[in-house]
């Protein structure tokens, strides 16, 4: 076996070397993908996402392989894709676990802030509209509170808070003016770079009028453009996709990748961004220490397609206390997403902690009487179980084209949950390529869960050694939660071609 490890956590490599040569002690690493050889038979790959063009190229070619990313995720990935899985889903199956444990979203496609009212008026389901001109009248501790979330950026990024049209259109900044030739040296200085792939609508690729040129400030971009637009890989290019030009294209493009550049103030840039989700805000949550907390759990799914989770989950804790959304709060009282911290206030405010460890996490959370004191822990990892199997099982059914399960893929994903004072889980965002810390408790289980990672995907390749006892423990962390592979039959994709 030839294997190829650049994982997007550079920390994790020289772990995962070692877990592979537990079931395959002769396996021969490649360090450098342009030196990786043709034609070798029995192909694993734990990569960044960034190359995976050439990286299923060679995939084509093993006669055994398994890389660990599906060529299209966005039905999970994408929060405006994920809502409509659960809208497709639940449609037909109204007492579904996702109709009660996914908050009510309603996608949305915002640009000006003068449009608002209108963009309200032309979505899919008009609930917002009618919340945000009822809560108008109401006083905010008795209005019904919204997220509004950006469908493609992460990381905390553009999130806020709002319970009327009016605090809606705050958030959205109005274009003074259209991106002109004059911007372009300030954009290069934001980092937004302008990459050029030809026209497909053009035979001639060279001349430059048939040229596209796609950037993250031009509205619309779907997944696919947005990834061609960070990358530049997925270009038709005459030279062949292993020529040393190509080749440099790549280490450029990866060198100046686009990122999405916030004004000051924290405003959303209307012009960079349009697919939007707006989700209910939960506001009755159980503190830790006075701070709002989420639960994130990783689902590994594999092949065509089974669903497994691990049993370790992290709990993830905000910087400041909570405090209700009509006290207009700090982002990090209300967020708990760690990119909102440095890794000197996640240290210091121990804001990774292990779910399990009544210790960090109480198992007292809920007062004496409550119907979930004192085993709501276990109540809350049953409803992660249930909900990721249902929500994989629609992405495959309902979506296909948005989640391509292909028999030598696997991919991992970070389920974050928000716990109420019911004890109930709601399903916040899925994450593709999840990042882990190093610090902590999410060091440790990092390193765990590579450990099963690595078995489950040596089982399925038919090379684990599940004989030795270490490798049972580490297969057993990960609980089978879905197995939809007689449901699915084979899929009539057999290569994925770069374009």
């Amino acid at each position: 076996m030839h294997a190829f490890i650049n994982a997007a956590a550079p920390w994790l490599n020289e772990h995962l070397k070692s877990l592979i040569r537990k079931h395959v002690p002769d396996v021969v690493f490649i360090d450098d993908f342009d030196e990786f050889p043709p034609g070798v038979p029995v192909v694993f790959q734990f990569c960044d996402g960034w190359e995976l063009n050439r990286n299923f190229a060679v995939l084509n070619a093993a006669e055994n392989g398994l890389i660990n990313a599906y060529p299209n995720s966005d039905a999970l990935a994408r929060k405006d894709y994920l809502a409509r899985v659960v809208e497709y889903w639940t449609a037909k199956r109204p007492r579904s676990i996702l109709a009660k444990h996914v908050p009510e979203t309603v996608r949305l496609t915002l640009d000006y802030s003068e449009y608002v009212e209108d963009a309200l008026m032309a979505a899919d389901d008009l609930s917002l509209l009618c919340s945000l001109e009822q809560n108008a009248d109401r006083e905010p501790s008795y209005r019904e509170w919204w997220i509004l979330k950006p469908a493609l950026v992460d990381c905390g990024a553009g999130i806020r808070l709002f319970s009327t049209i009016e605090e809606l259109a705050s958030h959205l900044e109005l274009a003074e003016n259209e991106t002109d030739d004059d911007d372009e040296e300030e954009d290069e200085e934001r980092g937004i770079e302008a990459i050029k792939t030809p026209s497909l609508d053009s035979e001639d690729t060279g001349a430059d009028s048939g040229k596209f040129t796609p950037t993250l400030s031009t509205p619309g971009l779907d997944s696919l453009d947005g990834l061609v637009t960070a990358t530049g890989a997925l270009g038709l290019d005459k030279s062949g996709p292993d020529s040393e030009e190509t080749r440099q294209q790549h280490k450029t493009a990866r060198a100046k990748r686009p990122q999405y550049v916030f004004k000051a103030g924290g405003r959303i840039p209307s012009a960079q961004m349009r697919a939007f989700v707006a989700q209910r805000y939960v506001v009755s949550i159980p503190p830790i220490c006075g701070r709002k907390w989420h639960v994130r759990a990783y689902a590994l799914a594999i092949g065509r397609l089974k669903v497994h989770v691990f049993r370790d989950v992290l709990t993830l804790l905000a910087a400041e206390d909570y405090r209700p959304p009509w006290e207009n709060p700090p982002l990090k009282a209300s967020l708990t997403n760690t990119a909102l911290q440095d890794e000197d206030e996640v240290v210091r405010n121990d804001s990774m902690r292990d779910f399990w460890d009544p210790a960090a996490v109480p198992d007292d959370l809920f007062p004496p009487g409550h119907r979930r004191h004192p085993h709501w822990k276990r109540h809350v990892f049953y409803q992660i179980c249930g909900v990721a199997a249902e929500l994989f099982r629609a992405a495959a059914h309902t979506m296909a084209d948005k989640f391509t399960a292909l028999d030598r893929c696997f991919e991992l994903f970070a389920l974050d949950f928000l716990v109420d004072t019911n004890g109930n889980a709601w399903l916040l965002e899925v994450n593709e390529t999840p990042a882990f810390y190093q610090q902590g408790v999410a060091g440790s289980l990092a390193l765990r869960l590579m450990d099963s990672v690595v078995c489950v995907a040596m089982e399925h390749m038919g090379m684990a050694r599940l004989g030795d006892p270490r490798n049972v423990v580490a297969r057993n962390r990960f609980v089978e939660v879905l197995d939809e592979t007689a449901k699915l039959g084979r899929s009539n994709i057999t290569r994925i071609i770069p374009e």
